[in-house]
């Protein structure tokens, strides 16, 4: 696969998530859990997509990018003080599904809203937003486990983000309501 050159603000980017990764491994190896090795995985799999990615066909104003990172980074900011087995279980499942969509978006992917292809299969064949209702799973399992105020209004915001970023996305790619015609949920199946 050939990789294409990166700007200093995509290099910046790139460190961060290589960066977290391995601050997630260490947590992962260091307190044998399985959900910090998720994370790390998570991490990885964005840093490399961010530097295999396809160009993107159009570009978004700096609003839209900026909405877009800091719903990219709000889940870092979830305090969880105590664990439950079912917090654990919900996170685990929501970040597996993160993971299936992140992956099967492939070079499709990024964090700002563009067009770099419609992706049609893996999960996104049942919903359109697979990747976002994953991480609104993983992050419920966090907030069931520490069900604290800021936990509470922390999700709300990444809530109103992804909404956002959702509206913008099918704005930003091409032919994309042939393909909501075809899929008919955006985030949560037959509710929306």
């Amino acid at each position: 696969m050939k990789l294409r050159p990166v700007s200093i603000l995509e290099f910046g980017g790139l460190a961060f998530w290589i960066a977290l990764g391995g601050l997630r491994l260490l947590d992962a190896w260091q307190n044998a859990h399985i959900i910090p090795a998720l994370l790390a995985a998570q991490s990885g799999l964005i840093a490399w997509l961010l530097v295999t990615r396809a160009r993107q066909s159009v570009e978004v104003r700096w609003p839209q990018k900026l909405v877009a990172w800091i719903s990219a980074l709000l889940p870092l900011e979830l305090r969880i003080h105590q664990e439950t087995l079912a917090g654990q279980v919900i996170t685990g499942l929501g970040l597996l599904l993160a993971l299936w969509a992140l992956g099967t978006l492939g070079r499709s992917f990024g964090i700002a809203p563009a067009d770099r292809g419609l992706v049609k299969d893996g999960p996104y064949r049942f919903i359109r937003h697979p990747m976002y209702l994953g991480e609104l799973i993983s992050l419920a399992g966090g907030v069931i486990g520490d069900p604290s105020i800021w936990n509470v209004a922390l999700i709300h915001v990444l809530l109103l983000s992804l909404l956002l970023r959702i509206r913008w996305e099918e704005l930003a790619v091409f032919n994309y309501g042939t393909y909501a015609g075809r899929v008919r949920w955006r985030l949560i199946p037959h509710i929306w």
